[in-house]
């Protein structure tokens, strides 16, 4: 009995030994009297030319990556660009004088415009009805021409997509102060 066992076992062993291999079938394919001699490449062969897919992404791997300015204005920047806006257009209005008993209307500027700081395009959202109103209306009509063009800070013009069109309130109180 002891005779039999030791075939038995080196034959488990040998089992064993080719899963942890990675298999028996590779072990099987791999015998001398299995594997045909593969041809080997000859010491001086130059190697064979990359594709172009490897070449472009290894160069992109060692070129720096141009860095962009964000797409969009952060909320301080956006406050900041309103402020300027809205000092821009007070300095160019000249609001004529109202009764005192007058209602107040804040007149509303729908703006468009162009890249380089000018208008394409200026509309009175809520013109009055009131024509006691109309003198306010037409100031800032005129105040709107005589700004034209803005002359935008560099700061602000990578951001056009976010400030060429705007609406303006024209409060008659606060360029009062």
């Amino acid at each position: 009995m002891r005779i039999l066992l030791r075939p038995i076992g080196a034959l488990i062993l040998i089992v064993v030994a080719a899963a942890a291999y990675g298999g028996y079938e590779r072990l099987w394919h791999r015998h001398p009297s299995r594997v045909a001699e593969a041809p080997k490449p000859a010491a001086d062969a130059p190697m064979p030319p990359a594709p172009p897919a490897a070449i472009a992404a290894a160069r992109a791997s060692t070129e720096p990556t141009p860095v962009e300015p964000p797409a969009r204005m952060t909320s301080a920047q956006q406050a900041g660009f309103d402020a300027w806006l809205i000092k821009t257009y007070l300095a160019c209005w000249k609001p004529p004088r109202q009764q005192g008993d007058a209602d107040v209307y804040v007149a509303q500027m729908r703006l468009a415009y162009n890249p380089d700081g000018s208008l394409s395009k200026a509309k009175l959202v809520n013109p009055p009805s009131d024509p006691a109103l109309k003198p306010q209306a037409k100031s800032v009509l005129a105040a709107v021409q005589n700004c034209n063009p803005l002359p935008v800070p560099a700061q602000y013009r990578p951001f056009y997509e976010q400030w060429k069109t705007k609406t303006i309130h024209f409060d008659p109180q606060v360029a009062a102060r």
